[in-house]
């Protein structure tokens, strides 16, 4: 049985102070930690992992790696495409857990019966574990 992980990204990437710092040197150098990060955890726990941001194209733009990015469109919002997400894995049999301190998310994912952790919560997990390569 595989399970899922959804991750708010940019929620994520503002609450974690070694990714803040690392933004302050680019938007894309604390993406890519945050990327290694789930996808060490996801190979770590057995899950598969998406990570979910607010994008500026016009068009929504899917990197297919493990764990799976994706970027909204201009016409829509990464909380949409998690609640999207959510919906639709929620519909088989395998958990789906949501990172985010959206109250919004929070609310309507758990409503689909996908478990919500804070990014505290998950922070003090990926530190643990010492998944992060910080």
């Amino acid at each position: 049985m595989s399970s899922y992980l959804i991750v708010d990204g940019y929620n994520l990437i503002h609450k974690w102070p070694k990714l803040v710092d690392a933004k302050n040197k680019s938007i894309e150098f604390a993406r890519d930690e945050l990327f290694h990060a789930i996808q060490r955890f996801c190979d770590f726990e057995g899950c598969k992992g998406t990570i979910v941001y607010d994008g500026s194209s016009p068009e929504r733009s899917i990197e297919e790696s493990s764990p799976t990015v994706i970027y909204s469109s201009k016409k829509e919002s990464a909380d949409t495409i998690i609640e999207s997400l959510a919906y639709k894995l929620t519909s088989g049999s395998n958990p789906v857990k949501v990172v985010t301190d959206d109250r919004m998310i929070t609310n309507m994912v758990i409503g689909m019966g996908a478990f919500v952790t804070s990014t505290t919560n998950f922070l003090s997990e990926i530190e643990r574990e010492r998944f992060s390569r910080f």
